[in-house]
């Protein structure tokens, strides 16, 4: 017979004798005992909320319920007197009470859940940490394909209270008790580790790994591994809302009072139409890409995660087969755009034609319109010819309705990304940024897009080269494509189109 079973028959004798059960402990060991304190030894007592001195160790766990036929009624201070006897039986210093049972018409005595704490010391004590900033988790945010749950959250903690002696309810709330940043593990794919950036309490201390999430086989969910204020885990299922907010709940007791409480987390970064570039850029991409000329003493306007980590910056100009040596002059890591300044360079060296097209208002872009590239795609595979490729504007705004990007449906490829993006007069309204990542969108959607492109508008690209002297000149260009056929633009602006190495 089980110890279920006999418990509820042990519980069926006491009620038909009209007698009470007194308590029995189960201990359910972790450690190895050590040996016995004595009577005299103080035993601290401590609650779930109660944070525990460094260096804890739980030894095991215990629970005390109701089981032996007795006379002997039993309130909560003999529980505890009889938890501590226990503590001091197997050599421990505390007693962390995690829930409390009230007594009922089937049960004539308090009963208690707990661990048995030792606080011997240890000579190190390892916890994982990360010496990251909130710029740096920023920039890493910026630089990579992210899972949903990757980013910067704000935990916030809403509980509801009753007095169990004196029935008075009440709430409290704590907006921002933590905030963490969350990213991928370096060793495990489907790993999420969240780092302590702010807490309100001190045993954690930026840096160190306060959750941690694993992906589950649906869409959307996780399991989080949350670490109390004693390093010991709670694991739980979350399911992420697309409003960026999850939440976690957990009752329990810290006598007289019980506690009702909810985890709010929300995403506060990056918003939805600032990682739309990261999120949709094929990693691919970032090794190659293609640029234009905007002013003859050698500006280029790229992509920024074209350019970006590489120590020499090369500008091959594929129509006079001539590389330069560029370095970055400004750049827009938000809206992935770099504007470059060659070495040693001047446009009448080299052509004898102007730069013929001007930077557009994208005010003007409508759904529909007709719209080619000029780049170079796949590198030196396809040859050192520049390609063309058509198509027309599926959208005026991006992932979310992110209104920085326009969504094309010109078939992209890698080293696309910095060419122009040109409207039927020969006007630049956008830079080509991106690709979707079918990989992601397979692994987060269960889909993979098919020709879904994006370039950045116009405007955020005249918006950067406001600030420059040279912008009185460029802003007084004349377009010099009007009225000429598409095959007299693309020898007219093909000049100008670079490759990035």
């Amino acid at each position: 017979m089980g110890n279920t079973a006999k418990f509820k028959i042990t519980m069926a004798i006491c009620l038909f004798l009209g007698i009470s059960c007194a308590p029995y402990v189960n201990y359910q060991p972790q450690r190895a005992p050590k040996a016995a304190k004595s009577a005299e030894y103080n035993i601290s007592v401590y609650h779930e909320l109660d944070p525990l001195p460094p260096q804890s160790l739980k030894m095991g766990k215990l629970t005390i319920n109701n089981a032996v036929p007795s006379m002997i009624n039993c309130d909560y201070n003999d529980v505890i007197r009889l938890a501590k006897w226990k503590v001091r039986k197997v050599g421990g210093d505390a007693l962390h009470i995690i829930n409390i049972k009230l007594p009922d018409e089937t049960n004539s005595c308090y009963g208690i859940t707990a661990n048995i704490i030792s606080f011997d010391a240890i000579e190190t004590m390892f916890w994982s940490s990360i010496d990251l900033d909130k710029n740096d988790f920023k920039e890493y945010y910026h630089e990579n394909v992210l899972d949903p749950i990757e980013g910067i959250w704000t935990v916030s903690e809403n509980t509801d209270w009753e007095n169990m002696l004196t029935g008075v309810k009440g709430n409290n709330e704590i907006a921002g008790k933590y905030e963490v940043a969350i990213i991928r593990d370096k060793e495990e794919y489907n790993r999420y580790n969240a780092y302590i950036l702010h807490s309100e309490e001190t045993e954690w201390p930026r840096g160190q790994m306060k959750a941690y999430y694993s992906k589950n086989g649906y869409q959307h969910t996780y399991e989080e591994h949350w670490f109390m204020a004693d390093h010991t885990e709670k694991i739980r299922n979350i399911i992420l809302e697309e409003s960026g907010i999850f939440r976690t709940s957990s009752a329990f007791s810290k006598y007289p009072i019980n506690y009702d409480r909810e985890n709010i987390s929300l995403k506060v970064y990056p918003p939805f139409y600032m990682t739309a570039p990261g999120l949709a850029v094929n990693t691919q991409l970032q090794s190659m890409g293609s640029g234009f000329v905007i002013s003859g003493n050698g500006l280029i306007i790229t992509n920024y995660h074209v350019i970006h980590g590489k120590q020499e910056i090369e500008v091959y100009f594929p129509s006079i087969d001539k590389s330069f040596t560029a370095k970055i002059a400004l750049q827009d890591k938000n809206n992935d755009i770099a504007l470059l300044a060659l070495e040693d360079f001047h446009i009448s060296e080299y052509f004898t034609e102007d730069i013929p097209f001007i930077i557009s208002n994208t005010s003007d872009m409508r759904l529909g319109q007709e719209i080619f590239t000029l780049g170079y795609p796949l590198g030196e595979i396809l040859g050192k010819s520049v390609k063309l490729s058509t198509g027309d504007i599926s959208s005026l705004y991006g992932i979310k309705d992110d209104p920085r990007l326009i969504q094309i449906s010109n078939p992209i490829q890698p080293g696309n990304s910095g060419g122009p993006l040109l409207n039927e007069n020969g006007e630049i309204i956008g830079v080509v940024v991106s690709t979707l990542n079918a990989r992601y969108f397979y692994e987060n959607e269960s889909i993979i897009p098919q020709n879904v492109n994006f370039a950045i508008k116009g405007n955020y690209v005249a918006n950067l080269i406001s600030i420059l002297p040279e912008y009185q000149e460029l802003s007084k260009r004349k377009n010099l494509l009007l009225g000429k056929s598409l095959e007299e633009k693309i020898e007219l602006i093909s000049p100008f189109i670079v490759t990035i190495k």
